[in-house]
């Protein structure tokens, strides 16, 4: 293989200029990319020697096995089968550039990760995990065992990913989606079913078992401490923050995923890529955003400059770039939050359209290795609407690849030499580098090789290192080599370092069956623990032998960390019964229901307790409905206990059989309570199973009366509506389809369709077409959905579409909707939509904007395009200090690709956002008005017109209300414009 000579293009942030960088001139370089200042990258390798990488990791001898997805996305041609590799490469002379190169294995399918293995690596190629071993020193595999079979493969993004070695000693991976039955030929037991949670195995005798919920999505890394992410498309960074086990300890408690988006900057985040945008042809929404992260890394090394050191970096690989998260702590889980100098420009970034980063690994000699899969098209297939794939080359760019090799400018300090050649005791020394890598690999192999002669000096680490991270890895390695003994346990339980205690706990959760001292030890860690996230990890290993000792710590921990619902969650699921009296006795704390989160414990109580009601459960029902009924609670807090109770009932077959008493207490808090406390108690009668009460059936007529006065106050007319819910469908409904009328308000609308919606009925799709028009703005998208959701309801709608009642365009589909009429309707549903919809986007102009895209000069001058905002866009639209505030603000559109801005121009009803649907108004004295609604309240309406007119109009002076199904922009401003001017525009909207 020959020397790489060159130098990849780097580009720094300039300090003198805060915000801006400066971007060297790329030449023949491979791609120029942005990174942070306090970094210098060079290139690694490139194609030939690495085509499409995806993942790699190190052996201890420190070299690096590259996993290449050729196969990407349907197989290798011309038979589409499968055809992944790995590569071996190495830089025998340690200068930063890998010198030789050599296929390590291939012939594997869709190859997704690798981990190092005693003397080989482990990859996943699902549906298999194998084993790759080279035995003669070629540099070749020539043992190639499968270890683990019955992963499902489908799209490549869902495939089984991420393997890792955790603290814990096992290899864990990540499901993305597709499950499987899997099972090990080294351990011949039934198939674990793995459905939606991500997996570990001990590869030597074939374990394996289910960990968390599975985020999804394509990679896994842990922090320095064990705590484990994931990227799932648009949710970039998502934490495992409690495993299925401890969700799932005692029954009643509901399905939540334990793995949950801990972004501070929202999900489908906004990304600042500096490639020039490209329509996305599913969901142009996502332009600009987060829609394919992927790849997660860990900075985990403490001589990284700043904020560096404990980031997380995700990739996206459609916006070209590569995102960094700084970790900070919230209550018992995680935060990810922007880098400080990284709030509006991203860590990575590259020009380069096919630059695709993949992920991002820490090496062995303290750098980190960025993968470039480089591909010109990115996309699955399955994801890509069929007329534009048949223009596509999807396999673009197949023979290509790099990896870049990044270091800070400062260099980096510590021990450089090779860990395959260090003794136990040299091992146990490197439990306290840096540098993560090397203690993972340091205490991998004390575990892998049994180093029983380690066990002294481990526990010299344990009882006395300075470094809390060194005491974690040698907690864990006397655990793999099984001798980590109680007393050693104990002593760290009572370690002042937090991680340290977390470590410790999740250690002695294998303890507690047999040891009543551990035991003792965590319960006073749920009671005294320093933090949250302590109580949190001991609630799910403690296993008191006193129940009401354990009682009486999780309702401690709910009024001292109540506010977290993580906390609340380990706390309901640690306590196996008792929520009910825990529920009264918190009622009867004035102090506890001081606090602001007072109403979050008692209705996740409630809820517990409603689903674990037991058919003698009477007294304990009485004495709840006797002490809500008393002066002290709340009518609001009332009715969050009441829902909740329902909500939890709702997973109960169980009802009471023992009527003594309460049901004449539900009764006397239905009678007693507000309308929402009166609707819930008569919900919960009916699931209890109890008659109707007379004063219910009063209540229900006058609840048809009230609903349909305008003149009555509006919060009860909303209570009116959703009492309505427990009436007779057939009965009500006139009554809440009446009330989908544009001189109705938002908070009526909304109120009957939620009622509605549980009416499952083809005359309620069919009335709500009729009524279309007059269904406020901001409910289409919620009646679009509801129309979807059932198959029988297709028909309704592509006949309103056929007849003209409804505009396809303001309908708003995703790709996701069209193809719930184009995929999963029966087949004549199917081949009406596709003639009006397609797969692809949909428009009223397309020919007019395809000529027009035609026509375009290939780049346009901003500032003349600032005067043709001002002469055709600034009545409706702002831009910066231009314009009026109407329409959307176009002020930050760099992010929006030349075609989809056209499209937009040129054809304003393509898709209509439903917030800007033009609306028509005629009012008693006979004037029509039209604009778009900017505002309501029960009296009154805005309406904002072109020029930013707003016009206020009193509910009592409308008679029609009604959306105009177009957008109120007009078709044909292209008639006033040349082809280099709507260029021109395009550039001033795009800030270039």
């Amino acid at each position: 293989m020959a020397r790489f000579q060159r130098a990849v293009a780097i580009v720094t942030l300039v300090s003198a200029v805060p915000g801006s960088f400066v971007m060297a001139a790329p030449g023949d370089l491979p791609s120029p990319l942005v990174t942070h200042p306090e970094l210098e990258i060079s290139l690694f390798a490139m194609e030939p020697d690495v085509v499409d990488p995806v993942a790699l990791c190190f052996d201890a001898d420190g070299r690096m096995y590259v996993v290449e997805m050729r196969d990407y996305p349907l197989g290798v041609p011309p038979a589409n089968e499968p055809g992944g590799s790995v590569r071996l490469l190495v830089d025998a002379d340690q200068d930063g550039h890998a010198d030789r190169s050599t296929p390590f294995a291939e012939g594997l399918s869709y190859p997704t990760s690798i981990a190092p293995h005693r003397d080989g690596v482990i990859v996943a190629a699902p549906p298999e995990i194998i084993f790759l071993r080279d035995t003669d020193g070629d540099g070749r595999a020539d043992v190639r065992e499968v270890i683990y079979r019955g992963f499902r493969r489908g799209v490549t993004d869902g495939n089984m990913s991420g393997l890792r070695w955790g603290l814990d000693n096992w290899l864990h991976g990540v499901n993305g989606g597709h499950g499987g039955n899997v099972y090990s030929p080294r351990n011949p037991v039934e198939p674990l079913r793995l459905g939606n949670l991500d997996f570990r195995m001990r590869p030597d005798n074939g374990v394996i078992e289910t960990t968390f919920t599975t985020g999804g999505g394509f990679g896994l890394v842990f922090d320095e401490w064990g705590r484990s992410f994931t990227p799932h498309n648009v949710n970039h960074i998502q934490m495992r923050i409690m495993p299925a086990r401890s969700l799932g300890r005692h029954p009643g408690m509901p399905p939540r995923s334990g793995t949950e988006n801990i972004s501070d900057h929202g999900a489908m985040a906004r990304i600042f890529a500096i490639s020039e945008a490209r329509t996305r042809p599913n969901h142009p929404e996502q332009a600009g955003h987060f829609s394919s992260a992927g790849g997660i890394g860990f900075i985990g090394h403490q001589g990284y400059p700043g904020d560096l050191a404990g980031s997380v970096t995700v990739c996206d690989v459609v916006g070209n770039l590569v995102h960094r998260d700084v970790l900070g702590e919230h209550g018992p889980v995680m935060n990810a939050s922007r880098a400080p100098g990284e709030q509006s420009r991203e860590f990575i970034a590259s020009t380069d359209p096919s630059f695709r980063p993949t992920g991002l690994e820490l090496g062995p000699d303290g750098a980190l290795y960025l993968m470039d899969m480089h591909r010109a098209v990115i996309e699955h297939p399955d994801y890509i609407p069929r007329k534009m794939l048949e223009t596509l080359d999807v396999r673009a760019g197949d023979r290509q690849g790099r990896i870049y090799r990044l270091i800070p400018t400062s260099g980096v300090r510590q021990n450089q030499s090779p860990i395959s050649q260090m003794t136990p005791t040299e091992l146990v020394e490197e439990l306290a580098s840096p540098n993560q890598w090397r203690r993972m690999t340091a205490q991998r192999l004390i575990v892998e090789q049994n180093h029983l002669i380690a066990s002294v000096p481990l526990q010299q680490v344990v009882k006395r290192h300075v470094n809390p991270l060194a005491r974690v890895h040698a907690m864990w390695a006397l655990a793999g080599i099984g001798e980590l003994g109680e007393s050693m346990l104990a002593t760290a339980l009572e370690d002042a370092d937090p991680g340290v205690q977390e470590n410790a706990i999740l250690l002695a959760a294998g303890f507690t069956p047999e040891s009543r001292n551990i035991r003792g030890r965590l319960l006073g860690l749920v009671r005294t623990g320093a933090t949250p996230r302590i109580r949190f990890m001991a609630l799910q290993a403690v296993d008191a032998l006193d129940l009401e000792a354990l009682r009486e710590a999780v309702s401690g921990v709910l009024r001292r960390d109540g506010l977290f619902p993580w906390s609340r969650q380990a706390a309901l699921a640690a306590l196996p019964d008792g929520e009910l009296p825990m529920l009264i006795s918190l009622l009867g704390d004035r102090e506890f229901l001081s606090e602001p989160f007072s109403s979050d414990v008692l209705g996740d109580l409630s809820d517990l307790a409603g689903a674990r009601l037991d058919p003698v459960g009477g007294g304990e029902l009485d004495r709840l409905f006797r002490a809500l009924g008393g002066g002290a609670v709340s009518e609001p807090l009332k009715l969050a206990i009441l829902d909740a109770f329902l909500s939890g009932l709702g997973r109960n077959s169980n009802r009471p059989t023992d009527r003594d008493n309460w049901p004449a207490a539900l009764d006397a808090l239905a009678e007693n309570g507000a309308s929402p406390v009166q609707r819930a108690a008569w919900s919960l009668q009916n699931q209890l199973g109890l008659p109707a009460s007379p004063s219910r059936e009063k209540a229900l007529t006058r609840a048809l009366k009230l609903a349909a006065d305008p003149q009555q106050p509006e919060p009860e007319r909303v209570e009116a509506i959703e009492l309505l819910a427990l009436g007779d469908a057939v009965a009500v409904r006139p009554a809440l389809l009446d009330r989908l009328q544009g001189t109705e308000s938002l908070d009526i609308q909304r109120a009957a369709l939620g009622v509605l919606r549980n009416l499952t009925d083809i005359a309620i799709a069919k009335a709500l077409l009729e009524r279309w028009r007059a269904i406020h703005p901001a409910l289409k998208h919620d009646v679009v959905r509801l129309l979807l959701s059932r198959r029988d309801y297709h028909d309704a709608l592509l006949g309103a579409l056929d007849e003209g009642r409804l505009v396809l365009g303001e309908l708003n589909l995703d790709l996701e909707d069209r193809r719930r009429l184009l995929r999963w309707s029966s087949p004549e549903i199917q081949a009406r939509a596709m003639k009006l919809l397609g797969d692809g986007e949909y428009g009223n102009r397309q020919q007019k904007v395809d000529e027009w895209l035609a026509k375009l000069p290939k780049s346009g001058n901003a500032g003349r395009g600032r005067s043709v905002f001002e002469a055709a866009c600034a009545r409706c639209h702002k831009a910066g200090e231009l314009g009026f505030d109407v329409g959307p603000d176009l002020s930050d559109q760099s992010h929006r690709s030349v075609e989809d801005l056209v499209s937009n121009i040129l054809d304003p009803n393509m898709a209509i956002n439903p917030n800007y649907l033009g609306l028509a108004v005629e009012t008693s004295d006979g004037e029509i008005l039209t604009g778009i609604l900017v505002a309501e309240t029960p009296d009154a309406i805005t309406l904002s017109q072109a020029g930013g007119i707003q016009i206020i109009l009193k509910r009592e002076r409308i008679t029609r209300l009604e959306t105009t199904g177009t957008s109120l922009m007009p078709e044909g401003l292209e008639a006033d414009m040349s082809p280099g001017q709507l260029r021109d525009l395009v550039a001033f909207l795009q800030k270039k």
